[in-house]
This record gives structure tokens, C-alpha cells and sequence, in this order.
């Protein structure tokens, strides 16, 4: 319990958070394209229309990390600025774990994403070989 309240001041950072509702939102849809809808013409109409989106999405997630190691990084400075260097191991590890914490969260979320994807691109290229036979 005492490892869980000592990472909870991550669950104060905006870009954590922009990272979880972006994949949770990419993983809603694609699981409804890959596993809930079934095929059809307008389910690759639909596909079609959010591939391009879905792979915005995708690749934002790393970007989104590494924005969250820069001002991690940056709020780290900022703090030893301002208090001029004092109780820094402190300053510098809650800083710097900040930083590398959105890193990984950004790599680690974009993999189960790109996996679905890549599902989905398989799905319907069987369905339209299927649809030709």
C-alpha cells in the first residue's frame, strides 16, 4: 500500500490522463471493429472511414509521452530554480519519475492498439477476399 502512495501525485498530470482516455477511446473502437460488429458493407465503410483516425490516434500516444517527459523534466528545473538547489534528491526524483512514468505509459499503451489494428486490417482483407470468391 505504502508503493501505491507514493506514486499517486502522477494521477495529478494531465497528459497521464490524456494518455489513458485516448487509448481507452482507440481500444473501444477498435475491439467494436474487430470482435462486436459483424462484417458488412457498412462495416468497411465504417473501417474505412476511421482507419486513418484510429492511426492518428495510435501514433499521438508516444508523442503524448514523450510531452510528458519534457514538462516533467521542465517542472523538475523549474523547482530546483526556485528553491535553489535545496533537498534535491527529493526534487529530482519525483520529477524524473514523473517524466519517465509518461514515457513508458505512452510506448506500453500504443502496443495493444497497434496489435488490434493490425487484427483488424487481416479481418478485412479475408472478408473482402471472401466477398470476391
Amino acid at each position: 500500500m505504502n508503493l501505491v502512495n507514493s506514486y499517486l501525485f502522477l494521477l495529478n498530470n494531465v497528459v497521464i490522463w490524456a494518455i489513458f482516455l485516448l487509448a481507452i477511446f482507440c481500444y473501444a473502437l477498435l475491439l467494436e471493429l474487430c470482435f462486436l460488429s459483424r462484417c458488412s458493407e457498412q462495416w468497411q465503410r465504417k473501417i474505412h472511414d476511421w482507419s486513418g483516425s484510429i492511426k492518428i490516434m495510435l501514433s499521438s500516444l508516444p508523442l503524448l509521452g514523450l510531452l510528458g517527459t519534457i514538462s516533467g523534466l521542465l517542472k523538475t528545473f523549474e523547482h530546483m530554480a526556485l528553491n535553489k538547489g535545496f533537498a534535491l534528491q527529493e526534487l529530482m526524483s519525483g520529477g524524473i519519475a514523473e517524466a519517465l512514468f509518461t514515457t513508458q505509459l505512452g510506448l506500453v499503451m500504443v502496443i495493444p492498439g497497434l496489435l488490434l489494428f493490425s487484427y483488424l486490417r487481416r479481418r478485412v482483407a479475408s472478408w473482402q477476399i471472401r466477398q470476391l470468391a
